[in-house]
C-alpha cells in the first residue's frame, strides 16, 4: 500500500506541475493578445521567449509523465488506467481544460496577427500603387482582391 501512495504522489506532482505551467501559458497567451492589439513589438519578443520556455517545460514534464507511467506498465494514452483517484482525475481534467483554452487563445492570437498582416499588406499595396488603374477591393472573407478597370461601386 505504501508504494501506491508514492505512485500517487509522484504522478500527482507531475500532473500538478503540468497544470501550473498550462495555467501560466494561458496567462501569457492572454497577455500576448493585448500586446498584439497594441502592436508592442518589444514586449512581444519577451512574451515569445516566455512561451517557448513554458512549452519546453510542459513538453519535458509530459515526457516525465509518459516515462513514469511506462515504468509502471501503464499506457500513458489510456487515462482510465492511471486516473484512479479523485485528485488525479480533477487535475487531469483541469489540464485538459487549460489546454483547450490555450489552443483557442492561440488561435485568436493567430487571427489578430493575420489581420494585422493583411492591413499592413493593404497599406503597402496602396502606397506602392502608382497607377490608379489597379483598384483594391475586398472579397467576402476580407482578403484584398486586385482588379483592373473594375466597375464595382466598392473601392478602397
Amino acid at each position: 500500500m505504501m508504494q501506491d501512495s508514492v505512485h500517487y504522489l509522484s504522478l500527482e506532482n507531475i500532473l500538478v506541475f503540468t497544470q501550473d505551467k498550462m495555467h501560466q501559458l494561458l496567462q501569457v497567451l492572454k497577455k500576448e493578445t493585448v500586446l498584439l492589439e497594441k502592436n508592442n513589438i518589444e514586449a512581444l519578443e519577451s512574451i515569445t521567449r516566455e512561451k517557448i520556455i513554458l512549452t519546453e517545460q510542459i513538453e519535458k514534464n509530459e515526457q516525465q509523465r509518459i516515462h513514469f507511467l511506462t515504468n509502471k506498465s501503464l499506457n500513458a494514452n489510456e487515462p482510465s488506467q492511471w486516473l484512479d483517484n479523485n485528485k488525479l482525475i480533477s487535475v487531469w481534467n483541469k489540464i485538459k481544460s487549460l489546454s483547450t483554452q490555450a489552443q483557442k487563445q492561440n488561435q485568436i492570437n493567430g487571427l489578430v496577427i493575420n489581420g494585422s498582416r493583411r492591413r499592413i499588406q493593404a497599406q503597402i499595396e496602396i502606397l506602392s500603387t502608382s497607377a490608379p488603374a489597379v483598384e483594391l477591393t475586398y472579397s467576402a472573407s476580407g482578403e484584398n482582391v486586385k482588379q483592373r478597370h473594375s466597375n464595382t461601386l466598392a473601392r478602397a
